[in-house]
């Protein structure tokens, strides 16, 4: 079961429960590295007079976030039937620029031109985001043209579809009302103030409450803060425990795909994974029983 606590077009939050640490953990290794999106793989460089070398800067390119909402309509380009790429299975990108100003000027994912009418662009391209790819100083000039193919990050990284892809384990946090009532205003005061991602909140009337306790990260601050004071089973105060089938997710995208399809893709990567597998141990038991 999923509930989601934040959505939108960079990133989303939400929780798995349900299931095990093992479970969740191949999930979020699937997103890193079995999600397919599409970067660029080959460059031929026609001139380069800037002050990089031609590698170093095939090597920014690759890096280049590509939209990539349709690459499931492409093919790998090992499983193409063509015979040195198509349509299917590529996308062919150009960039010429020259410099004939006095000033410095950027070249920016900008200035990469899609040759075909494949809907794949640079996800960085306005002038307030736009990567910098190289500067060319007066008279120098870049001219190339690249191939982006599709692929995933078990391969290389510039596939990864995620800048993070982390979670958590929901904990399990109990107030003992008891010693709760032994401590004095200041020292309840101090109880609080100590988590640094302000779990608690205090009330004269109500007392300490927990406010949020996804925001716990398992520091205990809140157990060393009253370690010295001389109040009986003070210890006792607050159980922090970790839930064994809820698991708390933080998936943020690189813009290549929407977080949640990134999130959705990965499940089906999963299943189909232990569809697989069952389907290998059924083929084993029949050559068994022969």
């Amino acid at each position: 079961q999923i509930e989601i606590h934040e959505l939108n077009n960079e990133m989303v939050k939400f929780t798995l429960s349900g299931t095990d640490l093992a479970t969740a953990n191949a999930l979020r290794r699937v997103m890193i590295a079995e999600v397919p999106t599409l970067a660029i793989e080959f460059v031929t460089i026609d001139i380069n007079t800037t002050v990089l070398h031609d590698q170093f800067i095939a090597h920014r390119l690759g890096l280049v976030p590509l939209d990539s909402k349709d690459v499931d309509r492409f093919k790998y380009q090992r499983d193409c039937s063509c015979l040195g790429g198509c349509q299917e299975c590529q996308v062919r990108l150009t960039l010429n620029v020259k410099n004939t100003t006095d000033e410095f000027k950027d070249v920016t994912t900008k200035d990469l031109n899609v040759e075909d009418q494949s809907g794949v662009w640079p996800v960085h391209t306005s002038d307030e985001d736009a990567i910098v790819i190289v500067k060319l100083g007066k008279n120098q000039e870049l001219k190339l043209e690249a191939i982006a193919i599709k692929g995933i990050g078990k391969e290389h990284a510039k596939w990864i579809p995620v800048a993070v892809a982390t979670f958590q384990i929901e904990p399990i946090i109990k107030l003992n009302e008891d010693v709760m009532d032994s401590l004095n205003e200041r020292q309840i005061k101090m109880f609080v103030d100590s988590c640094p991602t302000k779990v608690y909140s205090y009330h004269e009337e109500r007392g300490i409450e927990v406010i949020d306790k996804k925001r716990c990260v398992y520091c205990r601050e809140c157990l060393k803060a009253l370690e010295e004071e001389d109040t009986e089973d003070i210890e006792d105060l607050v159980k922090i425990d970790q839930s064994q089938d809820r698991f708390i997710f933080s998936v943020e995208s690189t813009g290549v795909r929407p977080p949640e399809e990134i999130v959705l893709q990965s499940l089906m990567v999963l299943k189909k994974k232990l569809e697989d597998m069952e389907n290998s141990v059924k083929e084993v038991r029949k050559q068994q029983n022969r």
